[in-house]
């Protein structure tokens, strides 16, 4: 009787890379004292972003967690404010085009 040595179990581990981080937008600065007033604390505006599948978050500086989204291809939301400044981020849109309807002032 021939003596062998045992199958050899070889596994081979597929080393699992973590799904890439979606790369978070360049914010995009926007100045609107051409048409909102300084003292305005929210705007209403039309955001019309190309191609039609696209979102964008608009914010005022240090007001990112209260910022507004506009989805695709047209939408009307307001924006609140503090100062003339405001910054679009553009997710799965390559460019937009804003209308300012409507602001708020303090009493």
């Amino acid at each position: 009787m021939d003596m062998q040595p045992p199958p050899a179990i070889v596994q081979l581990a597929q080393t699992e890379q973590p799904p890439e981080a979606p790369v978070e937008p360049v914010p995009i600065k926007v100045d609107v004292s051409k048409y909102i007033p300084e003292s305005a604390t929210a705007v209403t505006m039309i955001v019309t972003l190309s191609p039609p599948t696209g979102q964008a978050l608009i914010y005022a500086a240090g007001h990112e967690k209260d910022a507004t989204l506009f989805k695709a291809p047209r939408s009307i939301e307001e924006v609140k404010l503090d100062g003339p400044v405001i910054y679009v981020k553009l997710y799965g849109a390559t460019s937009f085009d804003i209308q300012y309807t409507n602001y708020r002032q303090p009493y």
